[in-house]
């Protein structure tokens, strides 16, 4: 599994310790060893792995006074089963939703 292609993922036994989320005592695994990043980025970083092994990265930039989100989704068209033709796009729409 590949957050991106260039940027492998670390292996979740190594640096990562179990938590549960206050508010619903979900379990998830948070990486607690150091990130690498340019000494100018004065960004703060989070990245987390879900029970269903969806993989999140939360950047805190306390200079900006907006929020983002985006979401990368390593499949496409190209993966459609035959008799669901479109079905990655219709997805793509949802996620907007």
């Amino acid at each position: 599994m590949n957050f991106c292609k260039n940027y492998p993922l670390p292996d979740w036994t190594l640096g990562f310790e179990h938590r549960k989320s206050l508010a619903s005592q979900l379990p998830y695994k948070e990486y607690t060893g150091p990130m690498e990043k340019s000494a100018s980025d004065t960004n703060d970083y989070r990245l987390i792995r879900l029970p269903n092994n969806l993989v999140v990265m939360c950047v805190q930039d306390t200079e900006t006074e907006t929020a983002a989100a985006t979401l990368s989704v390593d499949v496409g068209s190209n993966m459609d089963p035959v008799e669901l033709q479109g079905l990655a796009h219709f997805l793509e729409h949802m996620l907007f939703m």
